[in-house]
């Protein structure tokens, strides 16, 4: 809770300083906006470990091979990074490298996801 209530005091920060600068100097305002969600971010990873330790205690108790979570965790990574490369694009009004931006961020997804579909389908072998 009291995570949030940072993060939610820097946004609020962070569109006021937007807001009243987008006035008179736009292209400064778009730098406090990614600032802001930079800080944002950061504010948001440190609560990653706790997640991290859930992640851990589940491959354990269900027998996965843990090697399978650093991809596993990439691919949540990339997700939200390529939709926050995206927010960008698009709040500075270009949509179209927006799309690539996610395009990208999923074709990336589907290749760091192949070792995880691999297993997933032996253990189904393994089963039959």
């Amino acid at each position: 809770m009291a995570e949030l209530l940072k993060i939610l005091a820097v946004a609020l920060v962070t569109v006021l300083a937007h807001v009243i600068v987008r006035q008179t100097r736009p292209e400064i305002a778009m730098i406090i906006s990614i600032a802001g969600g930079i800080v944002i971010i950061i504010l948001a990873v440190n609560a990653l470990s706790s997640v991290i330790n859930s992640f851990y205690h589940i491959f354990n108790s269900t027998g996965v091979d843990t090697s399978l979570l650093v991809p596993l965790i990439k691919i949540i990574a990339i997700g939200y990074i390529a939709e926050f490369g995206a927010n960008i694009c698009y709040d500075a009004g270009v949509s179209s490298i927006a799309d690539k931006v996610l395009f990208a961020g999923k074709l990336i997804i589907l290749l760091l996801s192949l070792p995880i579909i691999t297993t997933v389908v032996d253990m189904v072998v393994a089963l039959l």
